[in-house]
């Protein structure tokens, strides 16, 4: 045979009618303790997953809350913190010797004409009693 009529090989032909499949009688099936018994593992591991998440969620709540506050707080010290540099400032130009001289001219007061000394008195050692003498009477 030549390759110009050459057949293909076919498989033989079955018959096209098939014998009906007999199927088994229905029936309930009754539920076993072992199914339980495997679910059981699913649903912890499941509630677990679940308050995870939860805990999560509600940690995030905790710190998203502390922020605003922290933030709240922040403010509130940078108001302080102008306040205070406003009152050093004020202080600074308060306690300037020209203020203070100017001041002490309106209120008349004078440079004395000597400077007196204080006596020192020893801090270790008590002093004397008070001698207290009673009033004359009139």
């Amino acid at each position: 045979m030549s390759p110009a009529t050459a057949r293909p090989i076919t498989a033989p032909r079955r018959s096209t009618r098939q014998e009906p499949r007999r199927r088994p009688d229905l029936g309930v099936v009754r539920r076993s303790t072992s199914t339980r018994r495997r679910r059981f593992p699913e649903i912890v591991a499941i509630t677990v997953v679940v308050l995870t998440l939860l805990a999560i969620v509600i940690s995030n709540s905790v710190l998203a809350q502390g922020q605003l506050h922290l933030g709240r707080i922040q403010a509130s010290l940078s108001e302080e913190q102008a306040v205070h540099r406003a009152t050093v400032l004020q202080v600074a130009q308060l306690e300037t010797p020209a203020r203070i001289a100017a001041a002490a001219g309106t209120m008349h007061l004078v440079q004395p004409s000597q400077v007196l000394q204080l006596p020192t008195v020893p801090l270790d050692q008590p002093l004397p009693p008070v001698k207290i003498t009673p009033a004359p009477a009139h």
